[in-house]
């Protein structure tokens, strides 16, 4: 039997003003999101919530480190994540709107509580950094050292040179003498 979602905000019988919400996310989260390419790791959740007649306000905080696999060498290691963001919750009839932005969310005005996992995965894929590479530790690589010095060795083998001629053909017509 699956248990009820950690994600889930009751705001239904709050006041309103301000309250506080802490989740975490591991690796029963990342299991169900195989798309993040996230094997493991742990993320502290802290949500600000203000809750108005007919507005509700999220700030959401997400830090931590999840295990990715480095794009150069293909070892995994520990990537920092950081995402800070507001989310808008509206109540309307409609659910849906085309035209709103990705940070408003409509409620129907009978809801009394949101799930938040979504928009918190949605969050971690966006501060998932576009290359994962081991970070440098004073100018130094922590790389896998024997990967590295096999891509350095294959590096340039491939038979073809690395000069453009495009720019030779222009310096000839600026003259011999011309530095580009």
């Amino acid at each position: 039997m699956k248990t009820r979602n950690q994600y889930i905000v009751p705001f239904g019988g709050l006041k309103e003003g301000v309250h506080f919400f802490d989740f975490e996310a591991g690796d029963e989260f990342f299991e169900e999101y195989d798309a993040l390419e996230v094997s493991n790791g742990h993320l502290d959740i802290h949500v600000d919530m203000i809750k108005e007649a007919s507005l509700l306000t999220f700030d959401i905080i997400i830090k931590g480190k999840v295990y990715v696999q480095c794009d150069r060498c293909l070892d995994f290691f520990y990537q920092d994540i950081g995402y800070e963001g507001k989310l808008f919750v509206k109540f309307s009839e409609r659910t849906e709107s085309d035209d709103a932005p990705d940070e408003v969310i409509f409620l129907h005005p009978g809801d009394n509580e949101i799930d938040l996992k979504h928009y918190i995965y949605e969050s971690i894929s966006i501060s998932m950094p576009y290359k994962k590479i081991h970070p440098d530790i004073n100018g130094v690589s922590t790389c896998n050292k024997e990967m590295i010095m096999q891509l350095n060795k294959h590096h340039g083998k491939s038979g073809m040179k690395n000069e453009n001629h495009t720019w030779d053909k222009l310096k000839d017509l600026l003259g011999t003498n011309n530095n580009i």
